[in-house]
């Protein structure tokens, strides 16, 4: 998988416009627009319905809070306690009040999050959408924009509402309530937040860019520890821990860069808001305090009329905060959008199923003037191939390096569609594809022979048997047991790692099994067992190999060559030198099916 720095991005990513919410949209739509949420909207729309009961609280409160400084300064000791412990008992019920909507809005967020999570995650393994992203390399780090993103995402738009709401309420109380005492004050600060918030806007601009840099070298620093992780014993092997360590700093070194880019741009953008700061401290000495000491207004009169200005200086400033708000989360909106955007391509392209191989699924496999191409069809494979393959029989594909065998195997498996002609298939839950380099799930030894879909219910003396048929007689005990976890595409080496994917053959019993060199690790007499095992399963089989050995366990050869020809042979009659030929005719006779070749009871008595 590539890094962020390789990836070509689009200059409106940068901008705060209509593409942005709408892909805001994009991601929130989902889950908001699904029934079963209607709880979610329950709770939003009753902290929306208590927004102007909070307010008119808000704006009592300021009215009760200048009586009791009036009464402070009469010195009325009753109805200055009458107050206080009329608001000490309504400030415990407001937090009361705050602590049990936090509750229910976490339990919210939380809900939110693992639905978008999961949605995310299933859309990411649908239509194969997780390899068609490592295919083309052009989306960085998936797992990050899945793990890092969701959240921060869902907690800027579920708080969205209620601070827009909260907005628009504070601006009417308060300027109720100023407008009440000074109608100049209410001007200053209207024209003061006006100011305020174009500044903002023209300081946080640049941000928007900073900050999608910051995430995208974030992003990139844990990818490159991830990579030593993964390569732990190649990289041992090489010695390469100096190189490794530089690039692993270059990396650091460009996360901090991009986060002291952003302190320093904060650090000189800091003396505007400062001296903005500065200027509105010194505006309730110029158009308060002269009104008390000129004995128009009482003293609790300048607590109400400094909190009306904090509030409505609050209300007009919170509409600054959506700017950098929106230049923090733009790049994870960016991030999450661009990922779903290509599962959006995917559903497209295969509700399309334009320039591509049309798969029918049947009770045999047959390919009807199929021609192959690479996914972004720049190169041509294999052409106008037909054949049939009935099931009990085998074929094996040969032919030299690079002319498309494993490309072959890819699109029987439908991961390359890319190309014309029908094949039919067998139905997937039928067939089973072995590569080279088999997957170890993340489990125990249990679940990697179970992998993907077999009998759970299998004993452990079956599995033992299992595994004695594919030379691994000892592996449970060597483990520590089935139940043992470990990191077995570590533990396990390349040739085991081959065995344990042909003892999952034998153990989900597929009634079609696709190998990609699947026994290149293992010793002669070995595969020859391993192949044994399988024929014996009476499994139809198709195989791409270079070596000679595995060409008698199967009836015919497919053999590609260079410029897209192709032909059908007896496997048996492939000299061994032309297992990868060289050429460029082009067949298209066909021959008969043949008997399956006999295996040689001689050769496959003994494990390697």
């Amino acid at each position: 998988m590539t890094d962020a720095r390789t990836i070509q991005v689009d200059p409106r990513d940068y901008r705060l416009d209509g593409r942005l919410f709408r892909r805001i949209w994009r991601l929130a739509k989902p889950y908001w627009s699904d029934p079963k949420h209607w709880k979610s909207w329950v709770l939003m729309i009753f902290g929306i319905l208590i927004g102007p009961a909070w307010a008119y609280y808000s704006f009592w409160a300021a009215q009760v809070g200048a009586e009791q400084a009036n009464a402070l300064v009469s010195k009325n000791p009753e109805e200055w306690h009458r107050i206080f412990w009329l608001l000490f008992l309504l400030g415990i019920g407001r937090w009361l009040y705050g602590l049990i909507i936090d509750l229910l809005n976490t339990l919210m967020q939380m809900q939110w999050y693992r639905w978008m999570t999961q949605w995310v995650v299933k859309r990411y393994l649908s239509h194969k959408t997780y390899y068609d992203i490592a295919m083309r390399d052009d989306v960085d780090n998936p797992d990050e924009r899945i793990q890092d993103n969701v959240l921060p995402f869902i907690d800027v738009v579920l708080n969205l509402p209620l601070k827009v709401l909260g907005t628009i309420l504070g601006l009417t109380t308060n300027v109720v309530l100023l407008s009440q005492v000074n109608s100049s004050m209410t001007t200053f600060v209207v024209v003061y937040s006006s100011i305020s918030m174009i500044v903002q806007t023209v300081i946080y601009w640049p941000l928007i860019r900073k900050n999608f840099d910051a995430v995208a070298a974030a992003a990139d620093f844990r990818f490159g520890l991830l990579r030593v992780r993964d390569n732990a014993e190649t990289i041992a092997f090489f010695r390469g821990e100096n190189m490794e360590e530089n690039q692993v700093s270059g990396r650091l070194d460009r996360v901090i860069r991009n986060k002291m880019n952003i302190y320093y741009y904060n650090l000189k953008t800091g003396f505007i808001t400062k001296f903005l700061g500065e200027v509105w401290t010194v505006a309730p000495l110029v158009l308060i305090y002269p009104l008390y000491f000129g004995g128009e207004i009482q003293y609790g009169t300048i607590a109400l009329a400094m909190t009306a200005a904090d509030g409505l200086r609050s209300a007009l400033m919170s509409l600054d905060s959506y700017i950098p708000l929106f230049a923090g989360i733009a790049p994870r909106v960016v991030r999450l959008a661009q990922i779903v955007e290509r599962f959006d391509a995917m559903d497209a392209q295969v509700a399309r199923h334009s320039e591509q191989i049309t798969i029918k699924r049947g009770d045999f496999i047959e390919l009807e003037h199929v021609c192959f191409q690479t996914p972004g069809g720049e190169q041509q494979l294999a052409q106008d191939v037909s054949l049939t393959l009935r099931p009990g029989e085998s074929m094996i594909i040969v032919g030299q390096t690079g002319v498309g065998k494993s490309s072959m195997l890819r699109s029987m498996a439908g991961l390359w569609v890319r190309g014309t002609g029908t094949m039919t298939m067998p139905s997937e839950d039928d067939t089973m594809f072995v590569p080279q380099k088999p997957y170890m799930m993340l489990g125990n030894l249990r679940a990697q022979l179970l992998y993907p879909h077999g009998r759970s219910d299998m004993t452990d003396e079956e599995m033992q048997a299992v595994l004695e048929k594919v030379c691994l007689p000892n592996l449970i005990e060597k483990a520590g047991g089935l139940d043992a976890d470990r990191d077995w595409s570590k533990v396990l080496s390349l040739g085991e790692q081959q065995r344990v994917s042909f003892a999952r053959i034998l153990i989900s019993r597929p009634k079609y099994v696709f190998l990609d060199e699947s026994t290149s690790a293992v010793d002669i007499p070995t595969e020859a067992r391993l192949y044994k095992a399988l024929i014996e399963t009476g499994a139809t089989f198709i195989s791409v190999g270079h070596r000679e050995t595995i060409l008698r366990f199967h009836d015919r050869a497919l053999r590609l060559l260079v410029g897209g020809g192709w032909e059908i042979i007896d496997s048996r009659s492939i000299e061994p030198t032309l297992v990868q030929p060289l050429g460029a005719s082009r067949a298209t006779a066909q021959p008969e099916s043949v008997a399956p070749a006999e295996p040689g009871a001689s050769s496959v008595t003994s494990c390697g």
